[in-house]
């Protein structure tokens, strides 16, 4: 199977998987909760912040032309907020699932009879932690969208 069908065929999975903690049900209905049972609390995460975490984890593949398979660039506020295809979600619902049940970043690209070198690196647990409470947020632009290279 090539990793574009592997990727699609996940997405299928996230997408099927609305009863776990990290739901997409947040259009017109509740934040997702974290491990205690509440909305995301935590301090409001800057849109910058969850872009530092996207440049250095995400952008090998989604970038412009996007590679490894990934389906598209994250390299803008803009870009997290596009439509997912032909659905009434965004990316950023997307992401916040992919993440949160550890299947991006898409380490297995690093096995197989091709793995890409060097390879993909899971996010660290602060890392991981900003991009979950930034998405848990809304995924919103708080701070601004234009960030420190």
């Amino acid at each position: 199977m090539s990793w574009s069908r592997a990727l699609l065929f996940a997405s299928a999975l996230i997408l099927g998987c609305s009863g776990s903690e990290t739901s997409l049900e947040r259009r017109g209905g509740p934040l997702p909760t974290d491990e205690t049972g509440g909305a995301d609390s935590g301090p409001i995460v800057p849109f910058c912040d969850a872009l530092t975490v996207i440049r250095a984890k995400c952008q090998r593949c989604h970038q412009d032309p996007p590679k490894n398979g990934a389906p598209v660039p994250f390299l803008t506020y803009d870009d997290t907020q596009a439509r997912y295809y032909a659905t009434d979600m965004k990316f950023s619902d997307v992401m916040l699932p992919a993440i949160g049940n550890d299947f991006m970043p898409f380490v297995a690209l690093n096995t197989g009879e091709n793995p890409i070198m060097p390879p993909v690196e899971s996010l660290t647990v602060e890392e991981k932690a900003t991009m979950l409470s930034w998405l848990k947020q809304g995924a919103r632009p708080e701070g601004g969208t234009e960030c420190p290279p």
